[in-house]
């Protein structure tokens, strides 16, 4: 009968060792190995199991089954276990952590994992005390210093006061053997690189205590962490150096997006307008070849605003100018033969409908103000007849 390797590495956690193992009642070998789980004696189960290897027992069918219900219950038990006495040491409940780990311990003495956790955890306590103790340490440091200001104040306003000096020479000695201890953690520190529990203990020793050795200690913690602020601020200064190169580099490219947007708004716009002065100039066309020359002269300003100015559009407009000027010229001579034929409106029609053509030509304009006086004159004549 052979085991997996993943429960051979449990099983040699439960080494027949006889003291460690704890009677089974008699009953079948999966009551027994039942009766162990129930009572979290994982070691004796783990015995129990592993001695199957060596005698095989034709009752039980399937080793490996009770074997993996064994191992899974034990390693179940086992992350149980480190996991209350963490949740107990992060609450400051050390007591429990503790007991959670050696009544375990007790039930399962050969558990590699919960020997290991139990080391941490101890590890975790050690770690945990001496913080805490440094704290007071601090605590009683701040609190001598302020009791040294008094006491000196007390023996300073009264000289004679032999007590009080006397108090005072025992609060310095307190304070001296404190300085001391603060300055063992300040020195420490500075050689383990930790500037800031230097920080919080060299200074403080300096102002308890006037020694040499805590004094040169101070002066070397001040000259770190001037080396530090120095480096902290290259290091910002490198760092704002970098922040403007990368703002000077994100702006220069948002530049160079906003000329290229601008260079496709305007590209469109461009074609926007070849494609609308393209069209314009062909019904600009339409409508000199059909001599709509009212609307022709609209286009032609048009496509001036659009700065067109083509050879194209330029043939067509003198074209254009040459037509106008010929069909004024027939509405001028249409108008004065309706005028010598005392057509007086029909002549003001031909006569209007060449001004908007030619709005610049004196002479029509001398034509209309002439025909105006006439049919003002005639009708302020039709007047004075009908009242008569």
């Amino acid at each position: 009968m052979k085991f997996t390797p993943k429960a051979l590495s449990v099983v040699v956690l439960a080494q027949l060792v006889g003291c460690a193992t704890v009677l089974a009642p008699s009953g079948s070998i999966d009551e027994q190995v039942d009766y162990f789980l129930n009572k979290q004696e994982y070691t004796s189960a783990l015995a129990l199991v592993a001695d199957l290897q060596e005698h095989p027992n034709p009752e039980v069918s399937n080793p490996q089954q009770l074997q993996d219900k064994v191992i899974e219950q034990a390693r179940h038990y086992e992350q149980q276990i480190i996991t209350s006495a963490d949740n107990a040491a992060a609450k400051d409940d050390w007591r429990s952590a503790l007991e959670l780990y050696n009544e375990a311990l007790a039930h399962f003495p050969n558990s590699e994992k919960l020997q290991q956790g139990h080391k941490q955890l101890l590890q975790r306590q050690d770690v945990s005390l001496a913080k805490l103790r440094l704290d007071l340490l601090i605590a009683d440091g701040e609190s001598m210093h302020k009791q040294l200001l008094i006491s000196e104040r007390v023996a300073a306003t009264d000289p004679k006061d032999w007590f009080a000096r006397h108090a005072l020479e025992n609060k310095l000695e307190e304070a001296d053997k404190i300085a001391n201890d603060l300055a063992e953690y300040g020195r420490h520190a500075l050689a383990a690189g930790d500037l800031e529990l230097s920080k919080r203990t060299l200074p403080l020793a300096v102002k308890l205590s006037s020694t040499p050795d805590i004094k040169i200690a101070n002066a070397r913690l001040q000259e770190l962490l001037a080396e530090e602020e120095e480096r902290a601020r290259a290091e910002q200064q490198r760092i704002d150096l970098e922040q403007q190169l990368k703002d000077e580099e994100e702006q220069k490219l948002a530049q160079k997006q906003v000329k290229k947007k601008q260079k496709q708004q305007v590209a469109i716009a461009v074609a926007q307008k070849q494609a609308l002065g393209g069209q314009l100039l062909i019904d600009f066309k339409n409508a000199c070849e059909s001599s709509n020359f009212t609307v022709a002269i609209k286009l032609r300003k048009d496509l001036a605003k659009l700065n067109i100015n083509n050879p194209e559009f330029q043939s067509l407009s003198e074209k254009l100018d040459q037509h106008i000027a010929i069909h004024v010229q027939s509405l001028i001579e249409e108008g004065t033969q309706a005028y010598s034929r005392q057509q007086y409106e029909q002549a003001m029609q031909k006569w209007a409908e060449a001004r908007i053509l030619d709005p610049q030509n004196e002479q029509l304009k001398a034509h209309i103000d002439r025909a105006n006086r006439v049919l003002e004159k005639l009708k302020s004549l039709k007047q004075t007849k009908d009242e008569f």
